[in-house]
């Protein structure tokens, strides 16, 4: 499509605006607040329709002004540069309005905004017309000149909706500048995103009257990669670049790791980190997507190309998480479609829901998946789902939700005890799990492409108590496999839980009852920590018999599903040794060796005892007769 340019007068004057400056004395508020627009840094590709529009706009016979909106990065001064250009009988000026509202010399910028902004218009129309009295041409040629006819200016102004938003009086001096815009010839180019102007400048209908709408949407995939090879080809690295596939590459992964920025920027920023990377060691990388992959890992923190082997999950998993073989399995073998980027893009990666009874290991499966997925335990975003009962606090937790995953797009988003929650909180996940897509009170739309979400719920508990004998089984590779349709049924059944959730699960997990020799593996880990703790804290060294073991997990324990599983278990094991020792150590500052052993016969051992005595004893130790765990 072709652009159209304005007519060229019979008698040209010449402008050079680059010798030019606004003098100080004459245009106070021009030079302080404005410089000339400077010409495009690449070729304006893709944008010929709002050009055209933008040209039109200013050559309107009285209200000639626009406004540009479009989210950040979108190429809104871009634009604004490829028309000045090509529209040869205007001078464009760039007006600084964060200068503008800046406070100076103790003046409240905010409240000196209208008359600077009154000043700003006064000093263009005496420089307009001093230009239009000069005569005569430089006879410099390597200056960049315009022509012009009478001298129109074309004021743009970025961010426009700090006008509004930091001074009212302000946007009421500016109305009738942009009502004699086609008189005066000062032609005015606002410009901000769409949440501010919805925010802020709407509402102003006297303003928008005088402003015409032009929405500069983002540019289509095949724009962006034109746009992207113009660069490369601009800084001499297209030649280079090794995959052929590289710039379609560069723009899905800007939008899957970068989803709160916009194109065409957020695929030229990674396409610039690239070159710098590549100009700086070019014998270390080439222009290909491995580069690319570090790229979004310096900026983002997400491994695009996962280091972990897909095959290996499931025993890095077991090795955190005990004796759960068939859940780990099932999560396994969605992970692995993952793992090979062929789940739907559309909705957030994989969706799970965990069921079980408490203190199987769900939470501890999260953390283990945060670790395996990002490098960090700390990506995991937890919400407790019973604080989220009441109705009235889903505009609460939308916010809540979408704040977090707006800072943390690449996450695993952990839902704990869902049945919990209140209904209106499950519709809302419901379209979080469909769309992958939910915006907030303010109409920003936050994505959840990125997520890994889990849901975890206790519903359904009187099925694991009927199965509970699989704890005694806890090798068994398959588990709760045959079980999986009592599972289900019983979860559909359950009327604090929303069974349509089940539908939109990409897989549901079963976590089975622990037994006895489940527990001991924990406990026995969680012993050993807390002697590689203390001694790396304190340099003490804690000498523990092998009854305390058998004490914690044995004496006056049961497995049933109701009891708090593991969780139950180490919170005893906080409260009967973990506490002891640490009063010990604030009250022996100097020792060196501490014992924990249990005094008392346990009746775990003696089935004669009707009632235990035993207990936990914390206190010096005899190193060579004592037994390290």
């Amino acid at each position: 499509m072709s652009i159209a340019t304005i007519d060229r007068p019979s008698t040209l004057e010449v402008v050079d605006t680059e010798a030019w400056a606004f003098d100080k004395d004459k245009y106070p508020f021009l030079s302080q607040y404005a410089d000339f627009m400077p010409p495009p840094s690449r070729p304006v590709i893709g944008r010929d329709r709002e050009i055209r529009r933008l040209l039109a706009s200013l050559n309107r016979a009285e209200l000639s002004n626009a406004f540009l909106l479009g989210d950040a990065g979108s190429g809104k001064t871009m634009l604004v540069q490829g028309t000045s250009e090509r529209d040869i009988g205007r001078l464009y000026v760039e007006v600084d309005l964060a200068k503008m509202a800046a406070s100076e010399n103790g003046e409240d910028g905010s409240v000196q905004m209208a008359s600077r902004v009154k000043g700003l218009f006064d000093d263009a129309l005496r420089f307009k017309q001093e230009v239009k009295n000069q005569q005569g041409a430089s006879e410099n040629n390597n200056l960049r000149k315009k022509q012009t006819r009478g001298l129109e200016l074309v004021m743009f102004i970025d961010e426009f909706h700090l006008l509004v938003q930091l001074s009212p009086a302000a946007a009421q001096a500016i109305k009738p500048i942009l009502a004699e815009s086609g008189r005066r010839g000062i032609k005015i180019i606002a410009a901000t995103t769409f949440a501010e102007f919805h925010e802020y400048v709407e509402k102003d209908q006297a303003l928008m009257q005088r402003l015409q709408r032009i929405n500069i949407r983002e540019p289509d995939k095949k724009t962006v990669i034109s746009i992207l090879k113009s660069i490369a080809k601009s800084h001499g690295v297209l030649d280079d670049v090794y995959d052929p596939q590289l710039f379609e590459l560069i723009y899905d992964y800007s939008n899957r790791y970068v989803p709160a920025d916009s194109q065409p920027r957020k695929s030229i920023l990674m396409l610039d980190s690239m070159i710098g990377w590549y100009r700086t060691y070019p014998t270390e990388y080439k222009m290909d997507r491995h580069l690319l992959a570090e790229v979004i890992f310096d900026s983002t923190g997400v491994q695009v190309t996962f280091e972990i082997n897909g095959r290996h999950i499931e025993d890095m998993m077991n090795q955190r998480v005990y004796s759960q073989k068939f859940a780990m399995k099932t999560l396994e073998q969605r992970l692995q479609i993952a793992v090979a980027d062929l789940h739907d893009k559309s909705r957030p990666i994989s969706s799970f829901l965990f069921t079980g009874p408490t203190g199987t290991g769900k939470t501890e499966t999260v953390k283990g998946l945060a670790e395996l997925l990002f490098g960090d335990e700390r990506a995991m975003i937890r919400f407790d789902m019973s604080e989220y009962a009441l109705e009235s606090s889903l505009d609460r937790f939308r916010e809540e939700l979408t704040m977090k995953v707006w800072n943390k797009s690449h996450s695993i988003l952990l839902f704990d005890e869902i049945e919990k929650a209140n209904r209106a909180i499950t519709r809302l996940l419901l379209q979080v799990l469909d769309d992958g897509r939910l915006s907030n009170s303010q109409g920003r739309e936050v994505s959840f492409l990125n997520t890994y979400i889990v849901l975890t719920t206790n519903a359904g508990s009187e099925v694991y108590q009927n199965i509970a004998h699989y704890s005694q089984e806890e090798d068994k590779e398959n588990g709760l496999a045959e079980y999986q349709k009592v599972i289900r049924r019983s979860l559909i059944s359950n009327e604090a839980f929303a069974p349509e959730i089940i539908n939109r699960m990409n897989a549901i997990i079963p976590f089975q009852p622990l037994g006895y020799k489940t527990y001991e593996k924990i406990i026995l880990n969680k012993l050993r920590k807390l002697q590689d703790d203390v001694y790396r804290l304190h340099g003490v060294e804690v000498m523990l018999e092998l009854n305390v073991l058998t004490y914690l997990v044995h004496e006056n324990n049961d497995i049933d599903t109701n009891t708090g599983g593991a969780r139950g278990l180490v919170a005893r094991m906080d409260t009967e040794v973990i506490s002891p020792v640490s009063r010990y150590i604030n009250s022996h500052p100097n020792a060196k060796h501490i014992g924990v052993h249990v005094k008392g016969e346990m009746m775990c051992k003696n089935k004669n005892i009707r009632k235990s005595e035993a207990r936990i004893e914390v206190g010096t130790v005899d190193k060579k007769r004592a037994r390290r765990s």
